[in-house]
């Protein structure tokens, strides 16, 4: 699956990368296809997966796992998958009354703005940890997506600090076992500074940056948008983003193909 944009990743899909944290930013489209493409990988590469649900339910990772042939009900029985319900945690806040348990509620700080989502950050580490505090294994942690906290109204410095702590247990060097994909939107016709300065932070912390976009040009049946790959010069995390690939893409019923621009099947 997303055989061209593994060849540009350097992604082996039988032999996942470690230490990775790669950040995923759509604009004026819906990138989350590149979610399931890695929590496909992933589970296929035999990892441990660790998906925060921040957006969807278990049955929609499910049923676009189905057609990409990973059946997530299965690996989820047998405990290579960890699910975090955050859209429920999230629902929960706002339904029920303080009183029915939204003080164990690892998302409640939606409804205080004194707590942080260090709540969230310990959750996560009891899937991911062994009891004596280390990962289990190689180990992804996916988060989609992180804007919904933003917009559910979490600061971005709050976003950001459980995403900085996240990176210290998942993969503080590229040697590190683990693994972190994370979405964040960026439209570029919305001006929404928290979003934004959440987007920056993210970038900080990634190693490769896959930009989604939608075409300049509007609508086309035959090419859905673009994919902007940027990778960081790890030797020296301080100088700019390095080795830039652009490709465009066409979302199928089962995959998505991805091709130099200009050479689309249909115009060849």
């Amino acid at each position: 699956m997303f055989t061209e944009l593994n060849i540009i990743l350097g992604f082996d899909h039988l032999k996942p990368p470690k230490g990775q944290f790669v950040l995923i930013s759509d604009s004026l489209t819906d990138g989350s296809f590149l979610i399931h493409h890695f929590l496909s990988l992933y589970i296929k590469g035999g990892w441990k997966v660790c998906l925060l649900a921040l957006a969807q339910s278990f049955g929609h990772y499910n049923a676009v796992g189905q057609k990409l042939g990973v059946p997530l009900t299965q690996a989820r029985e047998k405990g290579q998958l960890r699910f975090i319900d955050g859209l429920k945690c999230s629902l929960q806040m706002y339904t029920c009354a303080p009183q029915e348990g939204q003080g164990e509620n690892p998302l409640r700080a939606l409804g205080d703005k004194k707590a942080t989502l260090r709540p969230l950050y310990n959750l996560v580490k009891t899937q991911v940890c062994s009891e004596e505090g280390v990962l289990d294994g190689p180990t992804l942690l996916l988060v989609d997506d992180l804007s919904v906290l933003v917009s559910l109204g979490v600061s971005a410095k709050d976003v950001s600090d459980f995403m900085h702590y996240c990176r210290v247990l998942m993969c503080p060097t590229q040697q590190s076992q683990g693994a972190i994909v994370s979405l964040v939107h960026k439209d570029a016709d919305v001006e929404d500074e928290e979003n934004s300065t959440l987007f920056r932070h993210m970038a900080y912390h990634g190693t490769v940056h896959l930009a989604v976009e939608g075409l300049s040009s509007g609508y086309s049946r035959d090419v859905h948008g673009q994919v902007t790959v940027t990778f960081r010069n790890v030797q020296d995390p301080s100088q700019p983003w390095s080795r830039k690939r652009r490709l465009q893409y066409k979302v199928e019923e089962r995959n998505v193909s991805f091709f130099a621009p200009g050479t689309s099947p249909a115009v060849l």
